[in-house]
């Protein structure tokens, strides 16, 4: 699975008009901050699996959460997603939502809302494409590296991608 596969199921018409009544945002902008979000989420998730135990521990949490096939908008799916952008984000959550709500015309609270959204389905979908992979923690930070181009964010194509801006927070160029 690549990032505009991802993009394409996550920002689905549908996912974008629901999560856009849920927190009256306007569909167009749902999209634009999920596709903006993105490859700082896989690269973040990335530099995660650099490490063993972060592996180990996205490696689980990518595997409960394959079956979350589409979003989740009740109070307990959205303080999941919120627990999963804490996982993925670490400190820098607030750098991050903050960046992507200027970037895209919308609040802060809101891009913490949207990504929280999607977040479980997100880690369904590249849990999806993890099964069958026995290669561990190595093939999981090789796999979200091929997304992003071998770390490389104009490889990312169309995407509006924001890793080069946000790259520091993660340790990327």
């Amino acid at each position: 699975m690549d990032l505009n596969s991802i993009l394409s199921v996550l920002a689905a018409g549908n996912n974008a008009n629901e999560i856009g009544k849920q927190f009256n945002i306007d569909s167009t902008k749902v999209t634009q901050v999920i596709t903006s979000a993105l490859p700082t989420l896989i690269g973040a998730m990335q530099k995660n699996a650099s490490t063993e135990a972060g592996a180990n521990s996205l490696l689980g949490a990518l595997t409960s959460h394959v079956g979350d096939t589409s979003v989740n908008l009740s109070n307990e799916g959205l303080a999941d997603g919120g627990k999963i952008l804490s996982h993925i984000l670490g400190s820098n959550s607030g750098s991050v939502f903050s960046a992507l709500a200027k970037q895209n015309g919308v609040s802060s609270n809101q891009v913490s809302s949207i990504l929280a959204a999607i977040a479980p389905m997100l880690l369904g979908l590249l849990g999806k494409g993890q099964q069958g992979n026995n290669g561990g923690a190595s093939a999981l930070e090789a796999m979200l590296g091929g997304m992003l181009g071998g770390g490389n964010s104009s490889a990312m194509g169309g995407l509006g991608s924001i890793l080069g801006g946000l790259g520091s927070l993660f340790g990327k160029k």
